[in-house]
């Protein structure tokens, strides 16, 4: 996370000589229990278009992290390799996109959606259901109910498909029903026909195996699995025995040597998967995982690579290696779970990023003279949490281990996040990327970009191009995905993407593309680069350099050029030499081109003419570059203090400073302003280097310990500064509210607190922030509130803070002070009152801070820590309520069990819409939902716990189009 200057030579030359010498035994070897062949998939029935209004078996679908998370007070990243830019090189349209499955076919949300190619087909998978296209698009088969085509009739979660290139055979795998819910059911097609019948086998775990992943590779599936939420296993599956069917294969499982695993979210290493069919032999199965420097144990970001060898005669002789270290550009993969990141337009509901996981799948191809494997991962780019693509392509051969061939952060400044993504390579090395996009303005969509092998290495060169824009947006949870999947063709040019997005609010649809980097043209080609000139002091008689690239399979010679400044012809020249089929080539215009504006930016255009040119939309590339002042420098960027609760009086204030200009700086004024008050003046000693940037901590620090928010303004000044328009930048920085505690451990403060939608029985917190636990009220309305303790005389306060200050008034109080059980010691005390809204116009969310004190009125500074006592704080929505909130609000949530694992569920209402029942842990993160319609009066659901975790679960009721919910919690043993 924090960039690091620690690593050396010597540190990477030590990776390597432990990598080549240490080797660890398996973990386990699970035996699979082979469940039968399957009738041809083609003969399943197919499922009713629409489940919604059957209630059906919620099984929900994990995605469970149990590690304790991780808040680390450590720097903030600086990435210095962000591709802030979009490629501009033009390649031949999509060639098919289509529509794989939706949530009303499924039933069940996210989708995880899953697919794969082979010579004439495209199997799709999503959670609950699989399909079967032509490679136009044309359904063959499905959708088929995913759990009783494996065998079992449930639906567990997280399909995979693969198309296994070196048997001709396909692969299908969810979640099993064994050793309760602790197992993989995988089915491996018994033809090269995935329409056929299918060997199905299930692995039973030790424990829940989230998140698998597989990869293709001579001698096994290779894979790894997310176990129990708090760790994470690598395992190679006996190939040969489960594509012949035979009985008893076996997984052999290990651990990961010397691993950290993400504390803030799901584990999610990948194995190398192949692509194409060439293959060194005797080459071990690879597993890689990312390292973030902001977990503890983790002392630089880097990838830590495994080499996997297996002997299927005596599985127990099997080895994994220790790790290999490879420092990489410094990244930030610090999303929390079940938080959310990426933001949605019209609505506070962010959707889960995936940092700090490798994106399904790592693909791995061998050419000639090395050996490529591509990974990329999410990565915050600023402080916003703007996600960018981190992808990286290492290489290897016969004698030398993994390294960095080039590594990049495709992350344009366009203020949209690009996530979720997945990459494969063609047999060309050209690297196809996609991904899903989405902001605060723009509803989570599918694009794609790439490069070609022999571009400026670290940069997607291919402009981005839309698979499918989104629509709606998802207000009921941050669940969205949780993986896309790129795979690559037999044809090994085309690649294959399936990823979701929403047609309409909270509703997904997963849309399936295949689009090729190679254009496949005899004549064809293009300006792939303008190499010079770059940004500088520049003159009148500038050079300009391009390289040309033959995107054809033919050569090609005498290529006309055209050479435009800011639209302006200036020259018609030709290249004469001969350029062979996939190669580049360099050419520098006799005709200079005036650039000799100081501060002025051109837009610099050349074009090739070649005649008979089969696909000119790539003949074009634009560059800007612009003629730099001499002396141009400013800051760009407030990196702290940052709006967080606490802050003090002694407040180190850090920035970003860059040298615009061409020649190098030292020696100026930078200056802060707090609220256009007196400003901080220093000096930056150090030397900036032509368009460098640098971060600077003022050495005064600054006060901000009054609650509230501030304007922060610093700024530079440069003597002789050409431009002085970006000498400043300004944020808002906020000390967020105070957070009183109090001992509550012998009974003191509140033991439940229900109002309205907010039923919430809690232990002893001190403090507790429940806010994202809301109760509907309405202005000018009296709602009953019961409070229960577990100690008497205490003395009960609650505040609105209607005008959003984070400052508690006098006028903000709606419960004043109320005893509950007076003179009374340890004991169960419950109490009901009145919490009285007044006929206010202040609608919206606000926080609502309730106190309890022992022996004594609750302080009316609402900041102030008590001895005996608690804090809680939840939010409260004020509107007018409709009368379908009402018909929730007074319905009944009745929850029975006969086993504490399996329960039914029932919400009697009035209310007559499409109804939804959804489930929580306790940290508030959502795990499933399940729209219901009404039957007799009541909405239904039976809800299988037993592959849940023990443990106290939140269950919500409600409608589809009201606010209310009703609540209750559910015990799983």
């Amino acid at each position: 996370m924090n960039q690091k200057k620690l690593l050396t030579a010597i540190l990477l030359l030590l990776s390597i000589g432990i990598f080549a010498q240490e080797k660890f035994p398996p973990e386990q070897i699970i035996i699979g229990n082979f469940v039968g062949q399957t009738v041809p998939l083609r003969d399943f029935p197919t499922m009713p278009n629409n489940l919604n209004l059957d209630p059906k078996t919620l099984t929900v679908v994990p995605n469970e992290s149990n590690t304790q998370i991780e808040i680390n007070d450590v720097p903030p990243t600086v990435i210095d390799n962000l591709q802030k830019t979009l490629g501009q090189i033009v390649t031949r349209p999509i060639e098919q996109n289509f529509v794989g499955a939706s949530s009303s076919e499924s039933g069940f949300f996210p989708p995880d959606p899953t697919g794969a190619v082979g010579p004439n087909h495209y199997v799709h998978s999503v959670n609950s259901l699989v399909k079967i296209f032509s490679k136009t698009g044309t359904l063959l088969v499905g959708p088929v109910s995913l759990g009783t085509f494996l065998g079992f009739g449930g639906n567990s979660g997280d399909p995979i498909v693969l198309y296994d290139q070196l048997a001709d055979r396909w692969l299908v795998s969810e979640f099993g029903n064994i050793n309760g819910g602790n197992s993989l059911a995988i089915g491996v097609s018994a033809t090269s026909d995935p329409t056929g019948a299918y060997n199905v086998y299930q692995y039973s775990f030790s424990g829940f195996p989230d998140y698998p992943h597989y990869a293709v590779w001579p001698d096994a599936y290779y894979g790894t699995i997310n176990l129990d939420g708090a760790t994470t296993r690598a395992f190679a599956l006996d190939r040969d025995k489960i594509i012949s069917g035979a009985p008893n294969p076996a997984i052999v499982i290990f651990s990961l040597p010397g691993i950290v695993v993400n504390p803030n979210q799901v584990k999610s290493p990948e194995a190398a998967n192949l692509l194409g069919n060439t293959i060194a032999p005797n080459t071990p199965g690879y597993v890689t995982y990312l390292q973030d420097d902001g977990w503890n144990g983790v002392s630089f970001d880097h990838l830590k690579v495994w080499e996997m060898t297996v002997d299927w005669t005596n599985p127990s002789n099997s080895t994994i290696s220790a790790p290999l270290e490879i420092p990489t550009d410094p990244f930030d993969a610090g999303e929390l779970f079940g938080q959310g990141a990426i933001s949605q337009p019209g609505t506070s509901q962010k959707l889960a990023g995936h940092g700090g996981i490798i994106s399904f799948g790592a693909n791995y191809r061998s050419f000639a003279d090395h050996n490529s494997w591509l990974i990329t991962f999410n990565t915050f780019v600023d402080n916003n949490q703007t996600g960018g693509i981190r992808w990286i392509e290492l290489r290897n051969d016969d004698s030398s281990p993994w390294t960095i061939y080039q590594e990049g952060t495709y992350a344009p400044a366009d203020g949209n996040s690009r996530f979720m993504s997945s990459s494969a390579m063609d047999i060309y090395g050209n690297i196809g990327l996609a991904y899903s996009i989405g902001s605060s303005t723009l509803p989570v969509g599918i694009r794609y970009t790439g490069r070609f092998d022999g571009d400026p290495l670290g940069t997607m060169t291919v402009v981005e191009t839309t698979i499918k824009n989104g629509v709606g947006v998802r207000t009921n949870t941050y669940r969205y995905g949780d993986y896309g999947h790129t795979t690559m063709d037999p044809d090994n040019f085309t690649f294959w993407h399936t990823a979701d997005y929403f047609s309409s609010n909270n509703a997904w649809r997963t849309q399936i593309a295949s689009f090729r980097i190679s254009g496949g043209f005899t004549a064809d080609v293009g300006v792939s680069a303008i190499v010079q000139p770059e940004n500088g002091i520049l003159t009148n008689a500038e050079t300009v350099e391009v390289s040309i690239r033959n995107y054809g399979s033919a050569s090609q010679t005498n290529i006309p050029l055209e050479l435009r400044v800011d639209g302006s012809l200036i020259a018609s020249e030709t290249f004469t030499a001969t350029i062979a089929s996939g190669a580049t080539a360099t050419y520098t215009f006799a005709q200079t081109v005036d650039l000799s504006t100081p501060g002025q930016t051109y837009s610099i255009e050349v074009k090739t003419k070649l005649t008979g040119d089969e696909f000119p939309s790539n003949d074009l590339l634009t560059k800007e570059v612009k003629n730099l002042f001499a002396k141009d420098v400013g800051a760009t960027v407030i990196v702290s203090p940052v709006s967080s609760p606490g802050l003090g009086n002694s407040e180190t204030v850090t920035a970003k400073i860059k040298n615009f200009g061409a020649a190098s700086q030292s020696n100026f004024s930078v200056q802060y302003v707090i609220d256009g008050g007196t400003p901080v003046v220093e000096t930056y000693t150090g030397t900036i280097a032509s368009e460098q940037e640098v971060t600077y901590s003022f050495a005064q620090t600054a006060d901000f310990s009054a609650l509230g928010i501030y304007n922060l303004a610093v700024s530079t000044s440069l003597a002789g500064d050409g431009d002085n328009s970006n000498n400043s930048v300004t944020s808002q920085v906020e000390n967020i509210i105070c957070q009183p505690s109090g001992n509550c451990s012998a009974g003191h403060g509140f033991r439940l607190f229900s109002i309205a939608e907010i039923n919430n029985p809690s232990a002893c917190e001190g403090y507790g922030d429940f806010t994202n636990l809301v109760a509907n009220l309405a202005p000018n309305s009296t709602t009953p509130l019961t409070i229960k303790t577990g100690f008497g005389s205490q003395y009960i306060k609650i505040w609105i803070d209607y005008n959003d200050d984070s400052i508690f008034t006098i006028d903000e109080v709606v419960v004043d002070n109320v005893q509950i059980a007076p003179g009374q010691g340890p004991g169960t005390y419950t109490e009901t009152i009145n919490l009285v809204i007044p006929g206010i116009s202040a609608m919206g969310n606000h926080r609502m801070r309730a106190r309890a004190n022992w022996n004594g009125p609750v302080p009316a500074n609402a900041c102030q820590d008590t001895p005996f006592g608690e804090t809680e704080d939840y939010t409260v929505n004020l509107g007018a309520l409709g009368v379908d909130d009402f018909a929730i609000r007074n319905g009944e949530l009745i929850i029975t069990s006969t086993d504490n694992k399996h329960f039914d569920i029932s919400l009697v209402s009035d209310y007559d819409g499409m109804g939804y029942i959804s489930i929580y842990n306790m940290l508030g993160q959502e795990l499933g939902i399940k729209p219901v319609g009404k039957v007799d009066g009541a909405y239904n659901l039976k809800l299988d716990m037993s592959s849940a975790s023990s443990g106290v679960y939140i269950i919500k009721a409600g409608g589809q189009t009201t606010t209310a919910v009703q609540t209750a919690r559910i015990i799983v043993k």
